[in-house]
């Protein structure tokens, strides 16, 4: 019952695989131990399969070709008790791969596929013959005799012997040549042979003369190919061009023209018809005629068209030129395959414009096929003979010969598997299938029998038929396996089938491949699991005696036992030294009793040609209560320890860690940038501690435009230390904001005045995220002079990676920006002072905040009303080109930004510290 009932949940399993047969992948007996044991384990508690787990089921070779109802039927059918003759089947009607050959042809109507499916994507016969358009025909060619010499043909005579000369001669328009020592001749009309024969003999008359002539160029002709061709039109061909070379210079027929019908008219009247299939099947071209000039090529619409689909040499659409029958159309396609089905060809037709028949035609009866006359748009399919074997039994599964056999009558299953020897290990006896294929209702039955009747007891055979599949079982398919498993220090660890009866823990660990040279030999485990109370049980072993065949220590195993080889390091202290910093391979090496600093280096991979070699640094350490500590930092210099210096290259101690120190700053490369008014601006590296005035004599100083008061330096500290500031003041006003607001909400008297504040703080904080969006530049004020003054000045402070330094050319402008009528440039005047600017721009607005007027200084530097001594002395300063003049707007007089306590001081800071103007804001 135990079986029964494992074998129940593994094919109620498969009823949720849909499959229609198996890929032969493996058999289950070769699947790991551990998968199976997986497995099983889940069927038996109902547990929820993986994909793979699935997968491993469904590919098993012993089921190939089954359903899972065919398995519980047959296992059913052998264990039910019943009175039945040894040659009983039962019938599976309701199997899905039923077939009944007597209503071929219905299925298919009905659309189901499978062997009777012939493809009809075929194409139009011979038009690949115009695949590649050849845009001229060939020049070179011979002339044949019946050639008709015409004006336009260029003669040339060869003379040698008493006259040596040589002439090329053009037949003109009245079809004479002039020829040289003769005189005036006619030729045009003659054949190429008649005129040369013609020619020789006028030359005769020169005594002592040999003569030879030939056509050294022919005449052009002019053609019409009209119709059904890709490129219709006139055509200049030479006078040998037949109707062929006419087609391919037109660009072939159009799919939609005839290739068995092509006229060739001269005068009005038809002189040739040209059938392409005789060129394309006999290749004959007995109708291709040369053409002459004026000739007129004609391709009309293709005519009938019959396809041929299936297992004919080939399939294609062809034309018919008259009526035609079913015999004819086949051998156009080349005749059947060796496996095409001659006894119902199928013909689809479309009758009278209104639908589609299907005609069945026995070709087996050659009459038929002289019979059936073929109508425009049939479609002829030829399906494919029946793909197995008629006298064919197939044997798979747990057998040592699986495939194909031949059957002959009466013949029966002992004639097969004639003993025990021809089944593998491991055969289950108790339970095998046939599934036979009967001819005469086309129906499937399941023939269940006792395999070892059959072959142990040789008391009960089986009868076989032709088709019969017979199913040959492992046990395994329907019980886990024995199998143990091994760990550890072995070279192959894993799950191994215990196939002997007693199997010892020596065949376990040659199984595995052996042991590994770390394994520890004194002592190993088994656990074994008690399958009774379902625990685990300890039993411990000398390995070595148990190697060497000891009966005591070469345990016998038992199925799901495990074996743990365990390492020598697990007993042994496995002491290391560390060395990392500047060597090739840093990491932990095993300490050796004597090991030096040099012999870690060499160890580690060697030094870097980075490593700084005149220190090094030793840290060793030791265990102090349970735990490693570190006692001692020594330095030492490390190219005397390379040397073998006995002071520096000391003895290590376990544990200890070696420090290779990288030289200060290498392969640090930086960069700085120079641009504008220098004789060779762009971006240079420069070395620790170099000079402003370094660059520029690096970039071949500055030009006769240079402007020094405009002069522009950037810098990444400068950056970063102006966007704190920044951030810093954005992050002020964001807290008196939100403090001021929140106090003012919470002493508003109506709804209506709250919800005015809440509009003011969302108006304060769109405000607030465009101040963060603010990026500082950088810049730090310098002031440029000539080189020879500026060099060692005060300015003149060292480089670093990533400074850029700008020289603009002088410009001609002073702007005045913000609250004023008329923002603007303005050309630059020296007396011209603050005052006179504002004036020019119209004068402030009423919104200016005119205690805030600054001036941004083309050299960073900030100037504004709060510096000046006295108010009207700000009003007088004299502004420089480049300089900008920022009147802001008074921030205090927007509704929203009242509330914030000196909001213009705040962002008059913001405008200042990050280099901008508050008129941009």
């Amino acid at each position: 019952m135990k079986k029964i009932k494992t074998l129940f949940y593994f094919i109620l399993l498969w009823l949720f695989i849909s499959i229609g047969g198996y890929a032969e992948v493996t058999n289950i007996s070769n699947l790991s131990t551990s998968q199976k044991e997986r497995i099983y384990k889940k069927l038996q508690q109902g547990g929820n399969l993986t994909i793979e787990e699935i997968g491993i089921l469904k590919n098993s070779k012993e089921l190939q070709g089954l359903k899972p109802e065919e398995i519980i039927e047959g296992k059913k059918l052998l264990e039910k008790p019943r009175v039945q003759t040894k040659k009983e089947t039962v019938e599976i009607k309701s199997l899905p791969s039923k077939q009944n050959f007597s209503s071929i042809f219905k299925k298919y109507l009905e659309g189901k596929t499978g062997e009777l499916t012939v493809p009809t994507n075929i194409k139009p016969f011979g038009y690949n013959l115009f695949r590649e358009v050849i845009s001229k025909p060939l020049p070179a060619q011979p002339v044949a005799p019946d050639y008709i010499i015409g004006p336009g043909d260029e003669i040339q005579v060869l003379f040698w012997g008493r006259l040596n000369a040589q002439y090329t001669l053009l037949v003109e328009r009245d079809g004479r040549i002039l020829f040289p020592q003769i005189g005036p001749l006619t030729v045009a009309g003659m054949t190429y042979e008649e005129m040369k024969n013609f020619l020789t003999k006028q030359a005769t008359r020169i005594i002592g003369t040999n003569v030879a002539i030939t056509l050294s160029r022919l005449r052009q002709i002019q053609v019409f190919v009209l119709g059904e061709v890709k490129n219709p039109g006139p055509y200049n061909l030479n006078a040998m061009s037949t109707i062929l070379d006419s087609l391919i210079a037109a660009g072939g027929p159009t799919k939609r023209g005839s290739l068995r019908r092509i006229v060739l008219k001269r005068n009005n009247k038809v002189i040739s018809e040209l059938d392409l299939y005789d060129l394309l099947l006999k290749g004959d071209k007995k109708n291709d005629k040369r053409l002459r000039h004026g000739d007129t090529i004609f391709v009309p619409l293709a005519g009938p068209l019959v396809g041929i689909a299936g297992n004919v040499k080939r399939p294609a659409i062809y034309e018919l030129k008259e009526e035609t029958t079913l015999e004819q159309a086949l051998k156009l396609a080349g005749g059947l395959l060796p496996i095409g089905w001659d006894q119902k060809i199928q013909i689809e037709r479309s009758e009278n414009h209104k639908w589609k028949v299907i005609l069945d035609v026995n070709a087996e009866d050659k009459s038929n096929l002289k019979k059936f006359k073929l109508k425009d748009g049939d479609l002829i399919k030829v399906f494919s003979i029946i793909p197995q074997n008629m006298n064919s039994i197939k044997l798979m599964g747990n057998v040592r010969r699986p495939g194909s056999y031949s059957y002959h009558q009466g013949m029966h299953l002992s004639e097969i598997i004639t003993s025990v020897d021809d089944l593998l290990p491991d055969t289950y006896f108790d339970y095998a299938l046939i599934k036979r294929y009967v001819w005469s209702t086309g129906e499937t039955k399941l023939v269940p029998f006792n395999l070892g009747k059959v072959v142990l007891d040789k008391k009960e055979d089986v009868e076989l038929k032709p088709w019969d599949k017979i199913y040959i079982f492992s046990k395994w398919l329907f019980e886990p396996e024995p199998s143990a498993t091994i760990k550890g220090e072995v070279r192959k660890p894993g799950s191994y089938k215990m196939k002997e009866k007693e199997f010892r823990v020596k065949d376990l660990i040659l199984l595995a491949g052996g042991l590994t040279k770390q394994a520890y030999m004194e002592k190993a485990e088994i656990y074994r699991l008690d399958k009774v109370n379902k625990k685990r049980k300890l039993i411990t072993f000398n390995l070595k005696k148990a190697l060497r065949g000891d009966p005591e220590e070469n345990i016998p195993l038992k199925d799901l036992d495990e074996i743990i080889i365990h390492s020598i390091w697990e007993y042994i202290p496995k002491q290391t030294v560390t060395i990392y910093g500047e060597v090739n391979s840093p990491g932990q090496y095993p300490y050796v009793k004597g090991m030096r600093i040099k012999d870690l280096v060499f160890a580690g991979g060697n030094i870097k040609e980075s490593a700084y070699l005149d220190e090094a640094e030793i840290s060793s350490y030791n265990i102090i209560n349970g735990k490693l500590s570190l006692v001692s930092v020594k330095k030492i210099i490390l190219k005397k320890a390379l040397m073998g210096d006995p002071e520096n290259n000391v003895r290590l101690k376990p544990y200890d860690k070696l420090f290779v120190k990288k030289i200060s700053e290498w392969g640090k490369v930086e960069y700085v940038e120079i641009q504008g008014e220098v004789m060779f601006p762009g971006r240079y590296i420069i070395k620790k501690g170099e000079k402003l005035s370094s660059l520029i004599e690096r970039a071949g100083g500055f030009t006769k435009d240079a402007y020094f008061y405009g002069a522009k330096f950037f810098n990444k500290k400068a950056k970063e230390i102006q966007k704190k500031s920044l951030n810093d003041l954005i992050q002020d006003l964001e807290l008196r904001a939100n403090v001021s607001i929140t106090k003012s909400m919470q002493t508003a008297i109506s709804s209506e005045e709250t919800q005015t504040y809440k509009i003011a703080l969302t108006s304060i904080q769109n405000f607030i995220n465009k101040l963060k969006k603010i990026e500082p530049e950088g810049r730090v004020s310098i002031k440029l002079t000539e080189l020879s003054s500026f060099k060692n000045s005060k300015y003149d402070f060292q480089l670093s990676d990533g400074d850029l330094l700008i020289i603009p050319k002088r410009p001609e402008f002073v702007t005045v920006m913000g609250s004023v009528y008329t923002p603007s440039a303005f050309l630059y005047e020296p007396d011209k002072t603050i005052g006179d600017y504002i004036k020019q721009a119209g004068g402030i607005t009423k919104n200016a905040d005119e205690d805030y007027i600054y001036v941004l200084k083309a050299n960073g530097e900030v100037y504004s009303k709060h510096q000046a001594r006295f108010l009207t002395s700000f009003y007088k300063y004299k502004p420089m080109p480049g300089d900008t003049i920022v009147v802001p707007e008074n921030f205090e007089k927007i509704p929203y930004l009242r509330l914030i306590k000196d909001i213009t001081e705040i962002i008059f800071k913001i405008a200042t510290t990050a280099g901008i103007a508050i008129a941009a804001l």
